[in-house]
């Protein structure tokens, strides 16, 4: 029976200052030496993924604190970056890959190209891909033609492996929010047309975002969503994921969300980010809401799906 147990932990926002906004940047170090530590214990574990926001400024300073935390993990990680990963003021796209992506050499040297992509191998049957979402201009999202290319010879050439993908941007809406015209930008730009692609390859079975600092569980399709609670931000998560193939070529996955902090400081991020969603001009009622969202229904939390091969 094939089996494969991993972390899934995203937004992690470490900062150099003090707390700005919903995010707990000054804090957040703590909350992953606490990760790392509970990850450690965890028996029969593969590995860590983290889906993007590893940094909030993108300043070397704390790229080296997140580097000392995570040289206490026992198993090895793979990251994509985030949008607060590459910023004018700090490392460039570049420099974030050079140091985060194994397969840097097989990328453009364009500064402006999209260069943290990469192609895993985490098991005989399972192929892990991470892509680079970030663009220059804002905080949004978006996959380039040049990686969408690569995408698709990389599906091409697994088409007998279960295929995990993972990505910082979500391909679809996850909140209301995202309607608003300053808020669009949570979800990638051709989102709909990465669907549209993986539709084409029913072997992807798992997407893995984060970004958007919700606790999401969508069916689109035969493909699961799981979007990941931030770390840095309210709910103050992770998630643990496993998955099993039977003997009739069945596979199942089961996903569970951690709490990465102890009760009042859970609360005061909760009233954190619910005072930054009103100060940002929405009334209490949408705001809390939103917190409702990030926090999840007991199917965003932790569930149990299967699907055929």
């Amino acid at each position: 029976m094939t089996t494969l147990h991993f972390v899934q932990l995203s937004d992690i926002h470490i900062g150099l200052g003090e707390n700005h906004h919903e995010v707990l940047c000054a804090q957040s170090a703590d909350f992953l030496a606490k990760v790392v530590a509970d990850v450690n214990r965890l028996p029969n574990l593969d590995f860590l993924l983290i889906t993007g926001d590893t940094a909030d400024t993108a300043q070397p300073q704390e790229f080296a604190r997140f580097q000392a935390i995570m040289s206490g993990l026992i198993k090895p990680y793979y990251l994509v970056p985030g949008n607060h990963d590459r910023k004018a003021t700090g490392w460039s796209r570049q420099e974030f890959a050079q140091r985060f992506n194994p397969q840097i050499a097989l990328r453009p040297t364009d500064p402006q190209a999209q260069v943290g992509y990469w192609s895993m191998a985490v098991h005989p049957k399972i192929q892990l891909i991470g892509l680079d979402s970030i663009r220059d201009e804002d905080w949004g999202g978006i996959i380039s033609p040049p990686q969408f290319s690569w995408l698709k010879n990389e599906l091409d050439s697994h088409t007998d492996k279960l295929v995990i993908l993972s990505v910082h941007h979500p391909f679809h809406s996850l909140a209301p929010v995202d309607n608003h015209p300053t808020y669009r930008l949570f979800v990638c730009d051709n989102g709909a047309e990465m669907l549209s692609l993986l539709d084409q390859y029913p072997q992807v079975k798992l997407v893995l975002t984060g970004h958007h600092h919700q606790t999401k569980t969508d069916w689109l399709g035969a493909r699961l969503h799981l979007a990941c609670p931030g770390l840095g931000v309210f709910p103050c998560a992770y998630r643990t994921i496993r998955l099993h193939q039977q003997a009739d070529k069945t596979w199942q996955i089961d996903w569970q969300t951690h709490m990465a902090v102890d009760e009042a400081t859970l609360a005061e991020a909760r009233l954190i980010s619910l005072k930054a969603w009103q100060e940002a001009g929405f009334d209490y009622d949408f705001a809390e809401a939103h917190m409702q969202l990030a926090w999840g229904n007991d199917f965003d939390r932790t569930g149990q799906a299967s699907y055929g091969r």
